[in-house]
Parts: C-alpha cells; sequence; structure tokens
C-alpha cells in the first residue's frame, strides 16, 4: 500500500497562509494546491496562498479539505490554532481587517482512554496498575512507540501518527501493555505489549504483534487474554530459550579455556605453581556466573513450563534423554544459586559506602559468590541443553503409528466380511465362475433330482 502523502499548512505574518508537501511522489498534493490558489516560486517557502481575505481563505481551506477526500492525501492543519476559523494577518501596507470570531470547537467524539484502560485493568489477569501519559515529555527518555513488541499494524500506526494520549498497564508477573489511540477510529484502540526489560529478541522470533479492539472494556479484555497475552508468552519462552543455547555455549567456551591453561598453572601432580592459578580461577567463576546469574529471575519459569509439559512427550525419548533427572538438576542448581545470591546481598546491603575499606570488602563478597556459586553454574550448564531439546520435541509433529490398531484391525475384518456377503461381490464371485468354468458334467441317469451324496 503507498504511503499518504501530507499538506502541511501554517500562517505567516506577512504572507498569509502557507503549506508545503511530504511523500507527494504522484503530485496529487501538488496538483491539489494549485487548483486551490497557492503559488510556487517563494524562497522560503513551497506554497503561498498570498494576499487574501478571512472568506477566501475560509473557501480555499474548504476547497482543499473536500478534495483531499478523494486523493490519498491527508492535511496536517496543527499549526492552525483554529483550523478553517483561523485568519491570515493582514499584508503590510494594508488597513487591518476585522477578524472574525473563532468557531466553537467540535466535541471529541472518542472514549475516556483512562477510564477504558482501568476498565482493561480490572478485567485481565492478574493484578495491574494503570499509569496514563498525555504527550511525549511524559514517556520518558525512550517513546513508548519504540518500545512496542511489534512489527505490524501497531508499529506502523505510531511511527505515522501522533499519540497526543496513552496508558500503561503493568502487572504484578512484570507484563507491561500500551494502551493508545487508533488513529482515524474513534471508537477502537491500539493494544500491543512492550519487550520484556532487559531482553534482546532475535531477527527470528516471531513478536506478538498488537492488536486493535473495541472500546467496550469487557471485549477488549477478552481478545486481549486470548490472542494478546499467550502470543507474548510464548514469544518471551522462545527469547528465553535462544538466550539459554547462547549461554550453554558461552559456558562451554569458558571451561574450554579453563582446561587449556589449567594444566600449564599446575605441576605433574596437579598442584597448583603459583598465584597465577587462584587468578585465573576467580576469572572463570566470574564468567561462569555471569552466564548463570540471569536465569536466576526467569529460569524458574522455563523449568515449571518444562515440566508441565514432559508427561506429553514420548517415554523412550525422555528416557533416552534423561530428562526427568536434568530438571531436577536444573531446579536443584536454581535454588541454589538463589541462596548464593541472597547471602551476598545481605553482605553487599550492609556495607557502609564511606568506609574506608568497603571496596575490598566488596570485592572480596563478589569472588567468594562466585566461588560458592561455581558448582551451581556449572550444573546449570550442563544441564541446560534440556529445556530447547523439550522445547523441540513438544512443537515437532506426532510420529504416525507403525501397525494399526486393535480397533482399525477389527473394524477392517469386519468391513471385509460384510463385502464378502455383499450382492455385489456375490455377482462378482458368480460371474468370475463361470468365466473360468469348464465344460459342463455328463449325466448318466435321467432324473432331475441331484444325486445324493454318499
Amino acid at each position: 500500500m503507498a504511503e499518504l502523502a501530507w499538506i502541511t499548512l501554517g500562517r505567516h505574518p506577512q504572507l498569509g497562509l502557507t503549506a508545503s508537501t511530504i511523500r507527494d511522489d504522484f503530485g496529487s498534493a501538488h496538483q491539489l494546491l494549485l487548483n486551490a490558489g497557492f503559488s510556487t516560486g517563494h524562497p522560503d517557502f513551497a506554497y503561498v496562498l498570498g494576499d487574501c481575505g478571512p472568506d477566501e481563505v475560509r473557501a480555499t481551506l474548504q476547497q482543499l479539505y473536500s478534495a483531499v477526500a478523494s486523493h490519498y492525501v491527508a492535511i496536517d492543519d496543527a499549526l492552525l490554532d483554529e483550523g478553517m476559523s483561523k485568519n491570515p494577518a493582514p499584508p503590510r501596507g494594508s488597513e487591518s481587517v476585522r477578524q472574525l470570531a473563532p468557531a466553537p470547537r467540535q466535541p471529541d467524539g472518542r472514549a475516556d482512554l483512562a477510564e477504558f484502560a482501568e476498565g482493561l485493568s480490572a478485567r485481565l489477569p492478574g493484578s495491574w496498575t494503570v499509569a496514563v501519559h498525555g504527550g511525549e515529555a511524559d514517556e520518558g527518555p525512550i517513546p513508548l512507540s519504540e518500545r512496542v513488541w511489534d512489527y505490524g499494524h501497531v508499529s506502523w500506526a505510531l511511527s505515522e501518527f501522533t499519540t497526543r494520549r496513552s496508558a500503561v498497564l503493568t502487572s504484578d508477573s512484570g507484563i507491561e501493555l500500551l494502551i493508545s489511540d487508533r488513529p482515524l477510529r474513534e471508537r477502537e484502540f491500539l493494544v500491543a505489549a512492550f519487550e520484556p526489560r532487559g531482553t534482546e529478541s532475535e531477527a527470528t522470533t516471531k513478536t506478538p504483534n498488537g492488536i486493535v479492539v473495541s472500546n467496550d472494556p469487557v471485549r477488549a479484555a477478552s481478545r486481549v487474554t486470548t490472542r494478546l497475552l499467550p502470543q507474548y508468552q510464548e514469544a518471551v519462552r522462545e527469547t528465553r530459550l535462544s538466550q539459554v543455547a547462547t549461554s550453554v555455549a558461552a559456558g562451554q567456551r569458558v571451561l574450554a579455556e579453563w582446561d587449556a591453561v589449567s594444566d600449564s598453572l599446575c605441576d605433574a601432580d596437579h598442584w597448583p605453581l603459583d598465584e597465577r592459578y587462584g587468578l585465573r580461577q576467580q576469572v572463570r567463576d566470574a564468567e561462569m556466573w555471569a552466564q548463570f546469574a540471569p536465569f536466576l529471575e526467569h529460569g524458574p519459569a522455563l523449568v515449571a513450563h518444562a515440566e508441565e509439559t514432559l508427561p506429553l512427550l514420548d517415554p523412550a525419548e525422555r528416557v533416552a534423554g534423561r530428562w526427568a533427572y536434568r530438571l531436577r538438576a536444573l531446579r536443584e542448581a536454581l535454588d541454589g544459586g538463589a541462596r548464593v545470591q541472597a547471602e551476598f546481598q545481605m553482605v553487599a546491603e550492609a556495607l557502609l559506602p564511606d568506609h574506608p575499606r568497603s571496596k575490598a570488602v566488596f570485592a572480596d563478597a563478589v569472588a567468594m559468590r562466585n566461588a560458592e556459586g561455581w558448582h551451581y553454574s556449572l550444573t546449570w550448564m550442563d544441564n541446560a541443553r534440556v529445556l530447547v531439546d523439550i522445547a523441540r520435541a513438544d512443537k515437532a509433529p506426532p510420529t504416525p503409528p507403525t501397525r494399526p490398531l486393535r480397533g482399525q484391525r477389527v473394524r477392517s475384518a469386519r468391513a471385509d466380511a460384510a463385502r464378502a456377503w455383499s450382492p455385489h461381490a456375490a455377482r462378482q464371485i458368480t460371474a468370475a465362475i463361470e468365466k473360468n468354468a469348464g465344460p459342463p458334467a455328463i449325466r448318466f441317469f435321467n432324473s432331475s433330482r441331484p444325486p445324493r451324496s454318499r
């Protein structure tokens, strides 16, 4: 679909009404402005209406508004304070023109976004908080449109149109939803999810594109619950699993580098030669903890989902991969890592920032946490691949059975028997017998009755 061509209108104290065009690839906006009476060739403005009275300005704007309806052109008159009712300033050297009274502002037919957001949040599963934003100044350093996890209609609408009001819904589980007015539709809203903080999704991840809902909170909550939230959870899970694969690969590289240098730092009896062994070991512990620490927050959800999916998979594949045992190992690693992190957090919070030994004590606490968490980090890296394997097995299509079921064999045998006793089958058998039969047998008696068998 071609993009809209835009006509931006403005006012100049001496030149009167001015205009400019954007994305006018086919010249439709240019021709409309010329037909309305605008002139070109001014050094500072692309189109200028010139010295016109208020009635002429009103007629020109009315002609423009009626003409763009049949073209793929839109008008941006935000610079005109009251749209058609605003009059340009009188030209220099002429007497002042009596200003017309401003036309009353038309009532806004849109539904109350704050009221809609409150009604929607009350009907969504879980506990939600609502924050209403009045414009770009309330959005913070990062615009809300750039945080939307969407490559579809919502992303296009937010990039092409200016959103004057929006609301953010935040759940107790950390899910954030954006609600904004749908452009050119007064009774509809756009609802989209934000990408989770601290998450970088890959280009192959299927994003949970936003949806269009009506201004009825009941119907909107049903669509968000049954469509948007499941897609969001699936996209988050896919992103987390991708991070699992990346962290496992990084952990394997850390172990390979440690194995490559650990032998050179030990003697023939595997005793450390000098302090370089301990320093290199601290580096290894820190690198492994950095790969393991992010999963202390969202790892339990991945393990819980895998445990729910496990009974539905092939028993032979479960046993061959030792999936149940590896899931238990992951659960123990997460519990141990959380305990180590909580102990470190208690020490960090007890330190006094102004104390001269605070930095040294903090560094020792970090090294101690990494060393105590080495076992849990290693356990996670050795078994985390099972999460990817279970997700892949869950998405794989079911394999067809190698032999028919007993019920199918019984039905097949009954069907064959029924077909054998049918009149059509009897006629086929009789025809085959007559075709392959030999000459009739010679009878040695004249009786019409068949001979009795012995």
